[in-house]
């Protein structure tokens, strides 16, 4: 049983607004969160943009209709336009720099629980839809919505400015606490695998087996690190890079106690996103990691104090971050790295292309590592 609510004539930039207050009224009469009002509201007003601007005129229809298992608010755009091309690439999100018609289909898609799009020359007809969790038959939440809309075309814009602002704003603490959440049940699983791998370790007798099981527990602390952080952060999008590298480097420092080798971080204020500062976490510990042992293995004399430094600085657009040591240096470093088997070097390299970024290699006057990479260009 599908029952009609209202329907806007989409002509002009100013009925793209009304459509997106409209889809987040009707959104709340149907009892929808305000997280979920904002993402319908948000998904709506995206495909009325483009029918606005590329569909030459068109209508945005809402409606409740009851489902076999719960009842929906659909949203129905439609424009009488040329149509939309390559319309599967778009919804696969292909055309990174896509402009014109069709603009937005791939972030709406994702923000409604369901999307159907049916397009030709003769134009194009979407259908957004937002599972809603009531009991009421359609037919009075349409009522209710009708009356909510009359109400609210008497009320002050200000009124209904400030109810949006409201509204994003819970839902922005709604999604920063389930973001917080998740890095903080992420990090604990990670630990209990650290655990176990330790555990694993000790009661190994085999001395390669347990050197193996020790790198990898330092590989999933790299990762649990980043998550640590965000859960106790007040932006849970962000990394503070300069915490981040002085926490690792804390962990090695008390893993080589006995080494007699120093770890000391210079870094600047700088901040990245999460999955950069999980690339970044790993490279750091793997180059640390070896740079501490090639110097507690090749100590000179007792006198000599052994060195490793972790260096991150902005250079430009660029962020780069160094590591070196003040040991005896290596021949034709790049080259003896990369025909290595090393599985922390290939690490290493892996997590570089994931940054886009470049390698710099110099043995002549210790072993120093440098890799630059733009913190937007993450695969």
């Amino acid at each position: 049983m599908k029952s009609v609510i209202t329907s806007i004539a989409l002509e002009q930039d100013g009925d793209v607004s009304h459509t997106r207050r409209t889809a987040r009224l009707i959104a709340k009469v149907g009892g929808a969160t305000s997280r979920d009002q904002i993402r319908f509201a948000t998904a709506v007003s995206e495909i009325a943009r483009n029918a606005v601007q590329y569909g030459k005129d068109g209508v945005a229809e809402f409606a409740f209709d009851e489902g076999h298992s719960n009842t929906h608010l659909i949203a129905r755009v439609q424009d009488h336009g040329n149509g939309i091309h390559a319309l599967d690439d778009l919804l696969r999100n292909r055309h990174q720099s896509h402009r014109g018609p069709g603009l937005g289909l791939s972030g709406s898609q994702k923000l409604v629980d369901a999307f159907h799009v049916d397009t030709d020359e003769a134009g194009t007809t979407i259908d957004l839809t937002l599972n809603l969790k009531t009991d009421s038959p359609v037919q009075e939440l349409a009522n209710a919505a009708a009356e909510a809309l009359v109400k609210a075309a008497h009320g002050s814009p200000i009124e209904e400015l400030a109810e949006q602002n409201r509204a994003l704003r819970d839902a922005l603490a709604e999604q920063q606490f389930l973001l917080r959440e998740m890095h903080h049940r992420t990090k604990n699983n990670l630990a209990i695998i650290q655990s176990l791998a330790l555990l694993q370790a000790r009661q190994s007798g085999n001395e390669e087996t347990r050197r193996a099981l020790n790198d990898f527990t330092g590989r999933i602390q790299a990762f649990a690190n980043a998550h640590n952080l965000l859960h106790r952060a007040d932006d849970v999008t962000e990394v503070d890079l300069q915490t981040h590298i002085e926490t690792l480097a804390e962990r090695l420092r008390r893993a080589f106690d006995q080494s007699g080798v120093t770890i000391e971080t210079k870094s600047e204020a700088l901040t990245v996103s999460f999955d950069t500062a999980t690339e970044i976490g790993l490279i750091v510990n793997e180059l640390l990691t070896n740079a501490v042992k090639h110097a507690a293995d090749k100590a000179g004399r007792a006198d000599e104090q052994r060195c490793v430094q972790v260096i991150a600085s902005q250079v430009g657009s660029k962020i780069r971050l160094t590591v070196k040591d003040n040991g005896p240096g290596l021949d034709n470093a790049k080259t003896v790295l990369r025909k290595s088997r090393s599985l922390g070097w290939k690490i290493v390299e892996g997590c570089v292309r994931k940054l886009n970024g470049s390698i710099e290699v110099d043995g002549t006057d210790g072993l120093a590592v440098s890799i630059e990479f733009n913190t937007h260009t993450l695969q």
